[in-house]
């Protein structure tokens, strides 16, 4: 009897445990890395839609030649190139970024135009001596998280 080889029950008990244990534990790992890589997708994308959304208002208001109405979440302007008059809006009921109805960017949480006459010094409203419009919006990306947006144009 002294010559037995094998593994004891305790031992193959013991073995199981600690790999099912490590087998959970990189399960884990590898779903922390699956929704990282969604979080990182799904958020870049949005915000490449957010940039894209920024440079067609920049070019937009550079070639603004009057503007009519001016509010915080709304502005109406008219292009040196045309007759007609826009309308640059936020829909805060359907939380859309809309430019003579065309959507430009859904899931706008907030949006706000700033006016400014210098740099620094901000006006509640265009006036003739409007220098800057500022464009700040957030937009809801996954999970809920909010990601604030802001663009400066000199018109």
């Amino acid at each position: 009897m002294s010559n037995r080889k094998g593994f004891t029950l305790i031992e193959l008990t013991t073995a199981i445990i600690i790999v099912s244990i490590l087998s959970v534990m990189a399960g884990m790992g590898l779903v922390q890395i699956a929704n990282g890589y969604a979080f990182a997708r799904k958020n870049a994308v949005a915000a490449e839609q957010a940039q894209i959304a920024l440079a067609r208002l920049a070019k937009e208001l550079t070639a603004v030649q009057a503007i009519n109405e001016s509010q915080t979440s709304s502005i109406r302007l008219r292009y040196s190139r045309a007759d007609t008059w826009h309308t640059l809006a936020w829909d805060s009921d359907n939380k859309i970024l809309t430019l003579d109805d065309d959507t430009l960017i859904d899931k706008v949480q907030s949006f706000s135009l700033t006016y400014r006459n210098t740099y620094g010094a901000a006006a509640s409203s265009y006036s003739s001596s409007t220098a800057i419009i500022e464009l700040t919006f957030e937009i809801k990306v996954y999970n809920d998280i909010l990601l604030t947006f802001v663009q400066r144009v000199t018109i």
